[in-house]
């Protein structure tokens, strides 16, 4: 059986295949579309298309201005055009995840002639040039050294008549000024967003340090909000670079096993000696995930490994006043490794 994907070759390293690509919705599906754009900016829409739309289409949708994921959706004069990117059960999914209303006039049109589909390939190599001349427009206008503005990237409107910048800055920033130049120079209406560090890494994209595609850019969709105590419970270095993201925050991939860690962190007990007969065995260190705790013998320095069941279990017998005859029972036993000569 031959394979279906879309593909000139196979390799795992650097291709991840569509397996929703062409599926189109059942029939009792919810009448509901995430449709995609450029970067990772996705929006709802509701459509009454027939046939249905399938994941990878094209499509014309209503003008959507949202000035971030929290705000709600205005609907502008113009149109846009992006890819269906999910469909019917899928597409209701994730607007119960976001919690969002999705407004009756956010919907999509039709589909795309030709020519639009030109057009907008047209305006997408217009915008590295434009994005360079903004950039000198904000040096000259001096928003640079005062506010530390760095526009990120521009993005036209599938109409044309509307040009989005994103921008980085340190406060407010006035650029009235700006907007005038811009809406001169492309005659279009232009709309300054100013974003954080983590939305402006989704906007340029990226490798991380797994190798892989940047997940801001790829699959989250709101910015998630990363602190320090996170990084606490899975026993990571505050102070290392290695858990910093190319946005200078706090890797996102931090919070993805936090849930794992909580739930063993309440099966390791909290110790500082245990006893036995032979002693007292003093507390070093944790290994979490194995749930394994590592004691020394106060006064010898030897060192031995116990499950957390097996610290839990020495535990109740100290504090019914019984020390085991000898650790030895209940250390993990680790297998002898051969010499290489």
């Amino acid at each position: 059986m031959g394979c279906s994907a879309k593909c000139k070759g196979c390799s795992t390293a650097i291709f991840v295949g569509d397996w929703l690509a062409g599926i189109k919705p059942p029939s009792d599906a919810p009448p509901l579309v995430e449709v995609r754009f450029k970067s990772n900016r996705r929006e709802l829409f509701w459509t009454d298309l027939d046939p249905p739309l399938a994941s990878g289409e094209w499509v014309v949708v209503s003008e959507v201005i949202r000035r971030s994921a929290e705000s709600p959706a205005q609907i502008g004069r113009g149109y846009d055009i992006g890819l269906v990117h999910l469909t019917g059960h899928l597409a209701e999914s994730r607007r119960r995840s976001l919690r969002q209303t999705v407004p009756s006039a956010q919907k999509t049109l039709r589909r795309p002639t030709p020519e639009e589909l030109s057009h907008l390939m047209e305006l997408r190599l217009r915008e590295p040039q434009i994005l360079i001349e903004i950039r000198q427009m904000v040096e000259e206008l001096g928003l640079g050294p005062t506010h530390q503005m760095k526009v990120t990237d521009v993005e036209f409107y599938g109409d044309g008549r509307s040009l989005i910048c994103y921008f980085t800055a340190e406060g407010r920033v006035d650029f009235r000024e700006l907007v005038r130049l811009i809406a001169d120079r492309y005659k279009v209406r232009p709309d300054l967003r100013q974003i954080a560090p983590r939305e402006e890494s989704a906007r340029v994209g990226g490798i991380g340090a797994c190798g892989r595609e940047l997940c801001c850019a790829t699959w989250i969709q709101t910015p998630l909000t990363i602190n320090t105590e996170m990084a606490r419970y899975q026993g990571l270095a505050i102070n290392s670079a290695k858990i910093l993201g190319l946005c200078g925050k706090l890797k996102c991939c931090i919070s993805y096993e936090l849930d794992v860690y909580k739930e063993i962190i309440q099966r390791i007990p909290k110790v500082k000696s245990i006893y036995t007969e032979e002693g007292e065995w003093r507390f070093l260190r944790t290994e979490l995930l194995l749930e394994r705790m590592w004691f020394e013998k106060v006064g010898e320095g030897g060192q031995v490994c116990l499950l957390a069941s097996a610290v839990q279990e020495i535990l109740e017998k100290n504090a019914r006043g019984e020390k085991p005859p000898t650790i030895e029972p209940y250390t993990v036993k680790f297998p002898d490794l051969p010499t290489r000569i």
